[in-house]
């Protein structure tokens, strides 16, 4: 009940025009997850992606699956882009993923090499820069049959990942031996194993104060509009409801686009591999209203960016509220700051009170009309 007031009175009005703008082109919306628990327990939402890939292995919809894998290399957490053929390799690849990569440039290769057909799971901008890449090449196009986008307000530098993982090798006295960013329920926790066979799992928060104030964001995610992955068949997210807090099993909002998409998920919803209710794309936009518009205002960072030398081209000529030239000096001097060894430095010194507050702050400019 409680939870129902709290939506009730945060809620946003949104207008066709800004749904257009800010989600895309879309044909339903639902919330989702994977009806096996075993698919849930190592998922950071709900396992529905994973239950939605298993399924069109195991349909022969498609022969493989390009994923993101976390490994570990000379004791530090980088990204792999493979493409995994089986349900344990869809499932070794579970979870959020908040590290750089180089995605055509590690994807393309293993896309022209592989015999079959292939689903692409990425973020919003790698699903587009696929897209580009596949209207331009025809046998590049007949290969990738499905796309599914992750909602993203940004990515990080390796820079921050490694700094946490050494703290937590400080705290134990081992190395690290693997990391999860984030598992489990709603805000979920990050887990780390090291080599003695100690387990360390903290709040989200440990790591995320950190992403979600920006520090150590990748640039070229100043210059990006695309939050709810505009190209793919189907994008999948979280959506912070206050009335889904309490509810056992994490629901993830799930936004269908093309008629692919679409038959996936019915064949998926039909062999009970996922469980599924309609609503409103508008909710969806509640449950991710902070991050989606303040993301799509690259206007915002354009000008702002030019008072540190930073030059980024306006692609949505969005109007800037006084409250979003506030939130974009922050965004961008917080990640212009961790781009210098002092900066890095001091961010690491920074009081986790203080970083809290910073948080709140920056969450309150974002909330802003």
């Amino acid at each position: 009940m409680l939870g129902n007031f709290i939506d009730r009175v945060l809620k946003k009005e949104w207008s066709d025009e800004k749904i257009q703008k800010y989600v895309g082109s879309y044909k339903a919306s639902y919330l989702a997850h994977a009806t096996d628990s075993l698919i849930r327990r190592n998922a950071a939402s709900g396992g529905v992606t994973s239950s939605l890939l298993i399924h069109g292995l195991r349909s022969s919809i498609f022969d493989g699956i390009v994923v993101c894998k976390t490994v570990l290399v000379d004791g530090k957490v980088r990204a792999k882009l493979e493409i995994v053929t089986t349900v344990d390799e869809v499932l070794e690849a579970q979870g959020s993923k908040y590290v750089e990569t180089r995605f055509l440039q590690e994807v393309l290769p293993l896309l022209r090499s592989f015999k079959g057909r292939v689903a692409v799971v990425g973020l919003p901008c790698d699903i587009s820069a696929l897209r580009h890449r596949c209207d331009k090449e025809p046998a590049l196009a007949n290969k990738v049959v499905l796309t599914i986008a992750l909602f993203c307000g940004h990515n990080s530098r390796t820079g921050l990942v490694d700094e946490i993982t050494s703290q937590l090798e400080r705290e134990t006295g081992q190395k690290l031996k693997d990391y999860k960013f984030r598992v489990g329920h709603w805000r979920g926790r990050l887990k780390a194993d090291f080599e003695n066979g100690t387990t360390i799992s903290k709040p989200s928060k440990f790591f995320n104060d950190y992403q979600n104030l920006f520090f150590f964001c990748e640039r070229k995610c100043m210059a990006c509009s695309d939050h709810y992955g505009y190209h793919a068949d189907i994008s999948i997210g979280d959506i912070w409801l206050f009335r889904l807090r309490k509810d056992p099993i994490k629901k993830s909002s799930l936004v269908v686009r093309s008629e692919f998409g679409e038959k996936l998920f019915r064949s998926a919803l039909d062999a009970k591999r996922i469980m599924s209710e309609d609503i409103d794309i508008r909710d969806i936009m509640d449950g991710q209203s902070r991050i989606g518009p303040s993301h799509y205002n690259v206007t915002a960072r354009a000008r702002v960016g030019r008072l540190f030398g930073l030059k980024l081209k306006d692609t949505v000529n969005e109007p800037v509220a006084l409250h979003a030239y506030f939130n974009a000096f922050m965004t961008i001097a917080n990640m212009r700051l961790a781009e210098k060894s002092w900066g890095q430095k001091l961010i690491f010194i920074i009081p986790r009170p203080m970083l809290k507050v910073a948080l709140y702050f920056k969450k309150a400019l974002e909330s802003l009309k």
